[in-house]
């Protein structure tokens, strides 16, 4: 059996159906550590050595990779504005969004295998970030300031400004 769909969920029952595969079993699990539970092992504290999680199933892989995330992300184009987007970077080649520089890989998913569509090149159509409530780490510009760029086709930040766009 699997982890019912609706209805009140139990932690117990969850951790009985991640070691054994029997959420409505009977078997004694002790201390149950959340953290183990989701990312398998025993290390925070549980009875039970859990099993690590399995990122080829499907619909899920979970993600557990490292990404840099890129909040309040605007596209704008001909006076029209969609969002907001988070995109993300990988810390390979930024670590904090204020680091983030021209040629940058931006992406549209939290796995980075997906690049952000190319927008830009001219003042009518452009990305950009607002400043509010964030801190400069997470301003592509940093110091509290607007910023706007454009990407390629290969998902590479372009022609980056700072200041209100």
């Amino acid at each position: 059996m699997a982890v019912p769909l609706s209805g009140p969920l139990s932690q117990l029952k969850m951790a009985r159906e991640a070691k054994h595969a029997d959420y409505n079993g009977s078997q004694s699990m002790g201390i149950i550590s959340l953290y183990d539970l989701v990312n398998g092992g025993q290390a925070n504290g549980s009875t039970v050595d859990y099993p690590t999680v399995n990122t080829n199933c499907l619909p899920n892989p979970a993600d557990r990779g490292s990404y840099v995330e890129v909040f309040q992300v605007y596209k704008y184009t001909n006076g029209t504005v969609a969002g907001p987007f988070t995109h993300y970077l990988n810390p390979a080649q930024a670590a904090t969004a204020s680091a983030a520089v021209n040629t940058d890989i931006l992406y549209s998913n939290a796995g980075l295998t997906t690049t952000v569509v190319a927008h830009g090149s001219g003042s009518n159509s452009y990305w950009y970030q607002l400043a509010t409530g964030l801190s400069n780490d997470q301003l592509i510009c940093g110091s509290n300031i607007g910023s706007a760029w454009d990407t390629t086709s290969t998902g590479a930040m372009s022609n980056k400004t700072c200041g209100q766009p």
